[in-house]
């Protein structure tokens, strides 16, 4: 595996705001925040080519055999993940929000790219400030897909807001709000 990945998933992981790694061995790193223990976050690595559905039922049946309440499941694989095991991931995997990501994906960190402006996640109560501050509804905010390589690397729902900071030639700088569908 790729060394960049590790680092690149421990930068996830403390933007995500779990910022004490448990345990850390080369199949799994367990995490959680300092600040809500009962928040947990487990990321898998899938060392065979191509993942397959009875893999990630494996997983899952490790995962709902552990005392630990895990809020996400992220699953690293080397090149490729079966169209059955991504509809098992979606339908089957309820009370857990579960990730998959290639390698690939996760070579280099896509929010220190130079193109990449600066993103911000809004917590519930910001994001009601910014509702009421400027009198709009959520539906006309610009929006922003879940599936954003940005939304994706910050753990996104639909319903979240960002702030997105980037820089401007004549007013210097320009702040920008988008809903996450």
């Amino acid at each position: 595996m790729d060394p960049n990945v590790r680092v690149t998933l421990h930068e996830m992981l403390k933007d995500r705001g779990y910022d004490r790694v448990e345990h850390e061995d080369d199949v799994s790193i367990v995490a959680k925040k300092t600040n809500h223990d009962n928040r947990s976050v487990m990321v898998y690595f899938i060392y065979e080519p191509k993942v397959s559905v009875k893999r990630v039922k494996n997983i899952k049946e490790m995962i709902d055999n552990d005392e630990t309440k895990y809020e996400c499941l992220i699953l690293v694989y080397k090149t490729a993940i079966t169209t059955f095991a991504k509809q098992f991931i979606t339908t089957d995997v309820n009370d857990l929000f579960v990730q998959a990501f290639s390698e690939r994906e996760l070579s280099f960190n896509v929010t220190k790219h130079h193109l990449v402006p600066k993103h911000e996640v809004l917590t519930p109560e910001e994001k009601r400030n910014v509702v009421k501050k400027y009198r709009t509804p959520m539906k006309q905010f610009p929006l922003m897909l879940s599936s954003d390589p940005v939304a994706r690397y910050y753990g996104l729902l639909p319903g979240g807001m960002v702030k997105i900071t980037r820089p401007s030639p004549t007013a210097g700088e320009y702040t920008l709000y988008r809903v996450v569908v």
